[in-house]
């Protein structure tokens, strides 16, 4: 079998690719702007500079391959209004995947309830979804709150704040509820995806195995990192002021994108059903303490 990883030099991508290498025999292309950043050391590996809204350049990477892997948000760059550029990409992918051997793509988004009112960030990644089942290829969106792993910007984001502030303002989405889920165990479901029996569309919700709120996650890899902060509530404290601490504390790029993604903390991010258990019983997600880095 042969797989198109499709954002391979990112964070979730590289680490899946490393993954695929070691537990599967398959030949992997691994489809990016930045495919120099990385250096996969296995003969099983073609890195390609691809931009994915060149959908004909697009197309010759896929013609011959099996399965795709999406991994691609566009809250870095620049040019566009990111959910727009979303959702150009996603279609770019289903009009490239047409006359090739693709069968199936997987795809990870985000958890939130569609019912709700949904940030821009949850929203979009929903409706990349949506716009990827119109491919004639089964679609497996997974959706996923933090992965917490080095290198995931929320992840760093929350460990940068602990790490520097001393004195840290709680805003009101302190309080609401998350279920991340280690990169290991993330890596787990996209692999497992690749052999799951049925035909049919499938959005399966995946994390770790407590839910939990930003505080508790905060004050727990406090905890694990022995670091001493003093959370004050203030619910109060407005966005704008949440994105300057991000300027101030960490990674300019990951700032961008966290900036972007900070109204999406006012949405609940939580398993809302069994699926993932009833499609991929073998997957334990492991305590998230177990998953700090």
């Amino acid at each position: 079998m042969k797989l198109a990883i499709i954002g391979g030099s990112g964070y979730v991508g590289h680490h899946l690719i490393a993954k695929l290498i070691t537990e599967t025999p398959h030949e992997l292309a691994s489809l990016s702007l930045n495919v120099e950043k990385i250096d996969y050391k296995s003969d099983r590996v073609t890195p390609h500079n691809t931009d994915v809204f060149d959908t004909a350049q697009l197309h010759e990477r896929l013609v011959d391959c099996d399965a795709v892997y999406y991994l691609v948000h566009m809250m870095a760059q620049k040019k566009y209004d990111f959910a727009e550029a979303e959702s150009r990409a996603a279609e770019s992918l289903i009009e490239a995947c047409k006359n090739t051997s693709v069968k199936k793509i997987i795809f990870l988004g985000g958890l939130g309830n569609d019912k709700e009112q949904l940030s821009k960030h949850l929203a979009s990644r929903h409706k990349t979804g949506d716009i990827l089942r119109k491919s004639d290829a089964q679609v497996i969106e997974f959706r996923a709150s933090m992965v917490v792993g080095k290198g995931s910007v929320s992840y760093d984001i929350i460990a940068r704040l602990v790490e520097k502030l001393p004195v840290m303002g709680l805003p009101t989405w302190a309080k609401t509820l998350t279920q991340p889920i280690g990169l290991n165990d993330a890596t787990d479901y996209l692999v497992a995806a690749l052999s799951l029996s049925s035909d049919n569309d499938e959005v399966v919700e995946i994390g770790g195995p407590e839910s939990m709120t930003y505080e508790k996650l905060m004050r727990s890899y406090a905890t694990w990192k022995g670091t001493r902060t003093l959370y004050v509530h203030v619910p109060f404290v407005p966005v704008f002021i949440a994105s300057h601490w991000l300027d101030m504390f960490t990674p300019k790029p990951h700032a961008r994108v966290g900036r972007m993604m900070v109204e999406s903390l006012a949405n609940p991010m939580i398993v809302t059903n069994d699926r993932a258990k009833e499609l991929f019983p073998q997957i334990k997600s492991k305590p998230i303490d177990q998953c700090f880095v």
